[in-house]
């Protein structure tokens, strides 16, 4: 990751020991311009002013969460719609990381992280950024962390629906 200097950074983050490390690590590696917020009405209140390339937010905080701060980001008509979100969080279980993703994180990583791991989420973003999916269930990056080759897309599209599970009497089942 080369001339990150270019970059503006906005860590979302209640605890000012994590905030100081964060920014730190970020600081050393070259990146720009970093904000910091203490909860996410903060953080929306800062990229109302300053053009924001990456967010890097804790799931648990008050005044308004990592989650409901991302779906207010995803849901926005302003051009940080866009911005990508790295969940740095101490929720480890497999419904928080879905919930977080649906929700239109673009990473996500568990505390305690290594510089390394940061390193990757944050490598992951610039060099290989998923698309972005505007539809009427969902706003944010795509789901799929890889392209399909196009026999195998086209194969998956070829097979037929899953059939419908019945009531015990014929009737489907609603």
């Amino acid at each position: 990751m080369n001339n990150l200097k270019k970059f503006s950074v906005l860590i979302v983050e209640d605890e000012k020991l994590m905030q100081k490390l964060v920014s730190d690590v970020l600081d050393r590696l070259g990146f720009g311009k970093i904000f910091r917020a203490s909860n996410g009405r903060d953080a929306l209140h800062i990229m109302e002013g300053n053009p924001i390339d990456f967010v890097i937010c804790d799931w648990r905080m008050p005044v308004m969460d990592g989650v409901e701060f991302t779906r207010i980001v995803r849901s926005s008509e302003k051009a940080y719609t866009l911005v990508p979100i790295i969940m740095l969080t101490g929720n480890a279980e497999a419904h928080q990381v879905i919930q977080a993703r649906d929700a239109g994180v673009n990473e996500y990583l568990v505390k305690p992280f290594t510089v390394k791991d940061l390193c990757s989420r944050l490598k992951e973003i610039i060099e290989n950024p998923r698309e972005f999916v505007i539809a009427p269930v969902y706003k944010g990056p795509s789901r799929r962390r890889r392209e399909l080759p196009d026999a195998v897309a086209n194969e998956r599209r070829k097979r037929p629906p899953k059939p419908q599970a019945r009531h015990p009497h014929g009737k489907p089942k609603s």
